[in-house]
C-alpha cells in the first residue's frame, strides 16, 4: 500500500506537478509565439498558390528534367526568372516556415530535455530515499 513517504507515490506527485507547470508555461509563451507563426505561414503560402501556380510549375518541371539534379535546376532557374514579386513571396514563406520549424523544435526539444532532466533528479531521489530507509 503507497503511504505518503512512497517513493513510487512522490514520483508520481512530482511527475503531474511537472506536466502541468509545463502545461501552463507552453500555453502562455510558446503556444501564441508558434500560433502566430503558422497563421503567418499558411498566410503567405495561400499567397504564393494564387500567384505562383505551383502545379503548372511541377508539370514543366517533370516534363523538362531528366533526374534530380535537372528538376533542381529547372526550379532554380525558374526562381530567378519570375517577377520580384514572386521572389520576395517564396523567400518570405521560405523564412517564416524556417521560423516556425526552428520554434516548434526547440519548443519539444526544451519540453523532452527538461523531462530528462526531471525523471534523473527523481532518479537520484529514489536512490536517496531507499537508502535513508
Amino acid at each position: 500500500m503507497a503511504t505518503i513517504h512512497s517513493p513510487a507515490l512522490h514520483l508520481d506527485l512530482k511527475r503531474r506537478i511537472m506536466r502541468r507547470v509545463y502545461g501552463v508555461w507552453f500555453w502562455k509563451s510558446v503556444a501564441p509565439l508558434l500560433a502566430v507563426e503558422a497563421v503567418l505561414v499558411v498566410g503567405v503560402a495561400a499567397g504564393v498558390f494564387t500567384h505562383i501556380s505551383v502545379r503548372q510549375i511541377l508539370l514543366n518541371a517533370l516534363q523538362a528534367s531528366d533526374g534530380a539534379t535537372a528538376f533542381v535546376q529547372f526550379f532554380i532557374d525558374n526562381f530567378f526568372v519570375k517577377s520580384i514579386q514572386s521572389q520576395l513571396l517564396v523567400a518570405v514563406w521560405a523564412v517564416l516556415l524556417a521560423f516556425f520549424v526552428r520554434d516548434a523544435r526547440h519548443a519539444l526539444r526544451r519540453r523532452s530535455a527538461d523531462l530528462a532532466d526531471f525523471l534523473a533528479l527523481a532518479a537520484a531521489g529514489n536512490r536517496r530515499v531507499e537508502r535513508s530507509v
